[in-house]
C-alpha cells in the first residue's frame, strides 16, 4: 500500500511540476504579448520611452527568453529552484508590463489635457522603474540558466 501511494505522489509531483512549468511558460507568452502590444502601439511614438525601450534592448531579450523557456522539452521535470527562478522570471515580466501600461496611460491621459502638445508628461520615473525591472529580468534569467546548467 505505501509503495502504490508513494508511487502516486511522485507521480503526482511530476504531473504537478509539469503543468506548473507549463502554466509559467504560457504566462509569460501572454505577458510578452502584452508588452509588445504597449510598445508597439503607443510607446514607440514617444521619444524618451522609445529610446529606452531601445537601449534595453527589451524586445529582443523577452524573445529570447520566451523562446527558450518554451523549447524546453514538454517531459523535461523541472526540480524545485528551476520552478522558482522560472516563475521569478514571469512575476518580473509582469511588472514590465504594469510599467509600460501605466506609462501608456499616463501619456494617453495628457493627450486629452487642453494644450497637451505645449507641455509634456513626465514619465522619467516611470522609466527608471521599467530600468530596474528589466536588469532584474538580466539577473533572473542569468540565474535560471545558471541552475538548469547545474541540473
Amino acid at each position: 500500500m505505501a509503495l502504490v501511494v508513494s508511487g502516486l505522489l511522485i507521480g503526482g509531483r511530476i504531473i504537478g511540476d509539469m503543468l506548473e512549468k507549463d502554466l509559467i511558460v504560457r504566462t509569460i507568452s501572454a505577458t510578452n504579448a502584452k508588452i509588445f502590444g504597449v510598445i508597439a502601439d503607443y510607446l514607440y511614438g514617444e521619444s524618451l520611452a522609445k529610446s529606452t525601450i531601445e537601449r534595453l534592448d527589451i524586445i529582443h531579450k523577452l524573445e529570447v527568453i520566451e523562446s527558450y523557456v518554451s523549447e524546453l522539452p514538454k517531459d523535461f521535470q523541472m526540480d524545485k529552484s528551476s520552478l522558482v527562478a522560472l516563475n521569478g522570471i514571469q512575476q518580473i515580466c509582469e511588472k514590465i508590463h504594469e510599467e509600460l501600461d501605466s506609462i501608456k496611460c499616463k501619456l494617453e491621459e495628457h493627450k486629452l489635457k487642453y494644450f497637451y502638445y505645449m507641455r509634456s508628461v513626465d514619465i522619467s520615473m516611470d522609466l527608471a522603474k521599467v530600468e530596474q525591472h528589466v536588469l532584474n529580468l538580466d539577473k533572473r534569467f542569468q540565474l535560471f540558466l545558471a541552475i538548469r546548467k547545474n541540473n
